[in-house]
C-alpha cells in the first residue's frame, strides 16, 4: 500500500507539459515541436492518413479531426467494459474525459517515448522504423539483445529495464515518463495490463495473439502505428503481408489435403509438459485448416493456446500424425527427443518428418511471426509440401538435417 501511494504521488508530481507527455492536458503546448499541429482550428482534420480495420475482431479505430479513438476488447476481463484509448494530436486541446471518452487513457500523439514488454509489439515498432522511441524494455527483451542481433539493433538506443511484463517497476516507468507501455494482452485469467493501469501507468494492450485468424494478428500493426501517426506506413506494410499470405494459400490450395499434422511444444525447459498441442481454436489451428491440413490435436482441445498432454494421451491423440510443427528451437527439440526414446513411437519424429524453430534467430522469429504471418504460413507450407517450393528454405522453421 505504501508503494502504491508513493507511486501515485510520483505520478502527480510529473510535469504535464510538452508534446506527447502522458496525461498532458495543456492545449496547444509546444505547437512548434516535431509532429505537433501549429495551425489548429476547430473542425480541421489533423489526420490525413487513416487506417480501416478489415480483419481484426478485437479492436477498431475512429477519427474525430483532432483526436482518434481506439476501442478494443479487454481480453483480461472478458465480462468488463471495452478498453479505450484517446489519441489527440499534439498542439490541439485535449478532449474532455466525459461521455463515451470517460475512463479512457489519453495520449498525445505522435508518441516519442514508449516502453515495450510485448514481443509482437516490439516487432511492429521496429517495422515502423520507430526504435528510437523505445526508452524502456522488459528484462526478457533486453536479455535477448545480448544474444540476438535483431534485438541488439532494436536496443541500440540503450533503453532501460522496466522489470518484467508480469511485474513492472512502477518507479522506473514513471521516472522515464513513458507515454505508453505496449504490453501483451494474454487473455482471461491474467491481470498485467489491469494492474499497470491501476498503478497509474499507461499500459496499452497488444492482444494480437488472441485473434482467431492470422491476418487479423498482423493487422495490429495499424493499432500500434496510430500512436505514431504512422497509418500510411502501416497500411502499406499490412497490404504487402496480406498479398504474400494469400499467394501462399493460393499456391497450396487443394494440393496438401489428407495430411495429418500437429503444432506442438516438447521442451520441458520452455515450460512444456511432454506435449503441448494447439487445437482448432488457436490462430495456428485455423491456419492449418486454411492450408487444408487435418489437425491431430483438434478434438476436445478448445483452449486458445492449446493444452498439455501426458505421454499416454499424446500417443493416442497423435497416433496417425504424419507431420509435426514444433515451436521449440531445433537443437532443443533434438536434445529433448534424444533424451526420451519413447518419442520414436511418433511417426513424424521417427521419420524426421517435422520442422522446428530455427536456432540462430529463434527469439527474433518469436517476435515477428505473428506480424509476418505470410512468412509463418509459407514456412508451414514448405515443410508440408517442399515440392511446391523447389529450392526454398524456411525462414523461421526448418527441417532437421
Amino acid at each position: 500500500m505504501k508503494r502504491l501511494i508513493g507511486t501515485a504521488v510520483a505520478l502527480l508530481a510529473l510535469p504535464l507539459t510538452g508534446c506527447g507527455v502522458f496525461g498532458s492536458g495543456a492545449p496547444g503546448s509546444q505547437a512548434d515541436a516535431a509532429g505537433c499541429a501549429a495551425d489548429h482550428a476547430e473542425g480541421r482534420d489533423h489526420f490525413p492518413d487513416k487506417s480501416t480495420v478489415t480483419e481484426s475482431e478485437l479492436w477498431n479505430i475512429s477519427y474525430h479531426n483532432s483526436y482518434k479513438t481506439i476501442t478494443l476488447d479487454d481480453t483480461e476481463n472478458t465480462d468488463g467494459a471495452d478498453l479505450k484509448y484517446v489519441l489527440y494530436q499534439c498542439g490541439t486541446p485535449r478532449p474532455e474525459a466525459t461521455g463515451e471518452l470517460a475512463g479512457a487513457l489519453f495520449v498525445q500523439v505522435p508518441v516519442t517515448n514508449v516502453a515495450v514488454t510485448s514481443f509482437n509489439a516490439l516487432a511492429m515498432v521496429d517495422r515502423l522504423g520507430k526504435n528510437d522511441t523505445v526508452k524502456g524494455l522488459s528484462g526478457q527483451l533486453l536479455g535477448n539483445a545480448a544474444k540476438d542481433e535483431w534485438y541488439g539493433a532494436v536496443a541500440a538506443g540503450k533503453p532501460m529495464s522496466i522489470g518484467e511484463y508480469t511485474e513492472l517497476d512502477k518507479e522506473t516507468v514513471l521516472g522515464l515518463k513513458n507515454q505508453v507501455v505496449l504490453m501483451s494482452g494474454f487473455g482471461k485469467g491474467f491481470d498485467d495490463i489491469s494492474n499497470a493501469r491501476a498503478a497509474g501507468m499507461p499500459g496499452v494492450s497488444v492482444s494480437n495473439r488472441l485473434e482467431r485468424h492470422a491476418l487479423a494478428s498482423a493487422e495490429w500493426i495499424k493499432m500500434v502505428a496510430a500512436f505514431y501517426n504512422a497509418e500510411a506506413a502501416a497500411n502499406t506494410e499490412f497490404d504487402a503481408i496480406r498479398t504474400r499470405y494469400e499467394e501462399v494459400v493460393s499456391a497450396v490450395s487443394g494440393k496438401i489435403d489428407n495430411r495429418r499434422a500437429g503444432y506442438l511444444c516438447v521442451a520441458a525447459e520452455r515450460g512444456c509438459e511432454f506435449f503441448h498441442g494447439h487445437g482448432a481454436e488457436t490462430l495456428v489451428g485455423r491456419l492449418l485448416t486454411q492450408l487444408g491440413v487435418g489437425n491431430v490435436f483438434a478434438p476436445d482441445n478448445p483452449a486458445p493456446n492449446g493444452q498439455p498432454y501426458d505421454f499416454e494421451k499424446a500417443v493416442g491423440t497423435a497416433a496417425d500424425a504424419d507431420f509435426f510443427i514444433v515451436y521449440d528451437p531445433l537443437k532443443m527439440t533434438r536434445d529433448t527427443l534424444s533424451a526420451d526414446p519413447r518419442t520414436a513411437q511418433f511417426k513424424p519424429f521417427k521419420d524426421n518428418n517435422f520442422i522446428a524453430g530455427v536456432d540462430d534467430n529463434f527469439e527474433e522469429c518469436r517476435a515477428k511471426t505473428y506480424l509476418d504471418v505470410d512468412v509463418l504460413i509459407k514456412d508451414f507450407a514448405i515443410g508440408l509440401a517442399p515440392e511446391l517450393f523447389p529450392g526454398a528454405k524456411g525462414t523461421c522453421f526448418a527441417r532437421p538435417s
